[in-house]
């Protein structure tokens, strides 16, 4: 009897979205949620460290700053290797260390500990996003891919502000060992859940050209009728490439693309640093209280969750370069009004602006990594989405200096915003010059253009 091909993208572009899928998303989100909640944790925690370990903080930063180039480590590393190991077990493996050695934290007696450890669950958390990322949108139909993705990575503000809100009650109550004890277990229960219940990528596995018995158990979760089909033959959407995954960013036309996007999502990324890293001191030298800078933080991420659901809908309705375009338009606006009403004593204007720079600028991020994930083939996928997340710590690892320099230099709150926004405006402009590349590209291979104009 012949065999007839289907391809892995078919199965979920023509069915509806199950609850099988929901929890494969579900679980990627909550990796990436460890991820903001390890950016929260490890800054709350950093007075409480100083005191046990009889360090300064300035000392103490220099320990935690390590944390910021253990994931460019494992993004590089351990986010390529899911393509050629799978994303089930990288994800796997990246979340182990990261809960092992965000544990051991607690142990610490020194500074170099610190440093150490930080350094090593960085490398698991670098490895974790991208893998979670890259396995949310290969369970995702086509036609809300966008949103999917974005909506995993909302995880990153929820988890800052779970984070958040866990150390102003555990502190106090348990000691700051205590938010690094949970920081690490419930890594190790999610990887206990993974092992048992995590299934693999399906257009991973079709790439293999092998396990059919173990695709057509998966593919029966989430269209029974075709995993029953005797005669279904499940392959790829996409080609298999020969080599070093890393090649294939800057082959086939690809080069061009992929350092304008590792550009946007540096830029874009700064930018939410910027905001993260100084808006409490620039709210608290404009003279704001403790409690108004406290709330604007939460705010800031409440709006952030906000902004990363609803813009992966936009981007898969409407033409999702013109999406992030005007995303970032707004951005430059919100960050630099942002700036304009930082003195004000006025909490619900605080409160509101707060809200708004965390739909634009947290929003933007997001639908920019969301487009990098979608820019790259399923066989070079991981290794794309790995790269960018990577590439893009560098503008986390700068804007926290930049901001600090700007300070020294008794800039107001309004000017050292509005120089940093017209970073929105510069990306704006990058996304103009990259989408034209791709639409010239795209007619000159002939192609029909799959972006929405």
């Amino acid at each position: 009897m012949a065999s007839r091909a289907i391809s892995v993208s078919e199965i979920f572009d023509a069915s509806r979205f199950t609850a099988y899928q929901y929890f494969v998303c579900g679980l990627c989100f909550l990796v990436v949620l460890l991820d903001g909640f390890d950016l929260t944790v490890a800054g709350v925690a950093l007075p409480k460290i100083a005191d046990f370990l009889h360090s300064k903080p300035s000392a103490l930063g220099l320990a935690l700053s390590a944390g910021q180039f253990g994931p460019v480590i494992g993004a590089f590393v351990l986010g390529t290797l899911a393509d050629r190991w799978g994303r089930k077990w990288m994800l796997f493996i990246s979340a182990l260390i990261f809960g092992v050695f965000t544990a051991m934290t607690a142990t610490i007696t020194d500074v170099q500990h610190l440093a150490l450890y930080r350094f090593l669950a960085g490398i698991g958390l670098g490895g974790a996003v991208p893998s979670a990322i890259t396995l949310g949108s290969e369970y995702a139909p086509a036609r809300s891919r966008a949103t999917l993705i974005t909506t995993i990575y909302a995880g990153v503000p929820a988890g800052a502000l779970v984070g958040g809100l866990l150390a102003a009650w555990l502190i106090p109550h348990l000691g700051w060992r205590s938010l690094f004890v949970i920081g690490g277990c419930v890594p190790v229960i999610i990887c206990l859940v993974m092992a048992l219940f995590l299934p693999e990528s399906l257009e991973f596995l079709a790439r293999r050209g092998k396990d059919q018995m173990r695709i057509r158990k998966i593919v029966s979760r989430i269209a029974p009728a075709l995993g029953n089909d005797g005669e279904a033959q499940f392959v790829s959407s996409g080609k298999k490439l020969p080599g070093v995954p890393v090649k294939h960013l800057f082959t086939e036309g690809r080069g061009l693309t992929t350092i304008v996007w590792w550009a946007i999502c540096i830029l874009a990324t700064y930018l939410v640093w910027a905001l993260v890293s100084w808006a409490p001191t620039l709210l608290r030298n404009a003279g704001a209280t403790v409690q108004q800078y406290s709330l604007a933080y939460a705010a800031l991420m409440f709006g952030s969750i906000l902004a990363a659901i609803f813009i992966g809908r936009l981007m898969d309705k409407a033409n999702p370069f013109r999406v992030l375009q005007v995303g970032f338009v707004l951005a430059f606006f919100a960050m630099w009004a942002f700036g304009l009403v930082a003195g004000s004593h006025s909490l619900a204007i605080i409160v509101a602006m707060s809200i708004g720079c965390g739909l634009f600028i947290f929003g933007a991020q997001g639908g920019a990594f969301a487009a990098a994930a979608l820019a790259y083939p399923p066989a070079i996928r991981g290794t794309g989405t790995g790269w960018v997340y990577a590439v893009a710590k560098i503008g986390g690892v700068f804007a926290p200096a930049v901001g600090g320099l700007l300070l020294s230099l008794n800039w107001g709150a309004s000017k050292i915003c509005f120089w940093q926004a017209m970073i929105g405006l510069f990306v704006a402009a990058l996304l103009v010059v990259l989408y034209s590349h791709l639409r010239a590209t795209a007619a000159q291979a002939g192609n029909v253009s799959s972006m929405r104009g």
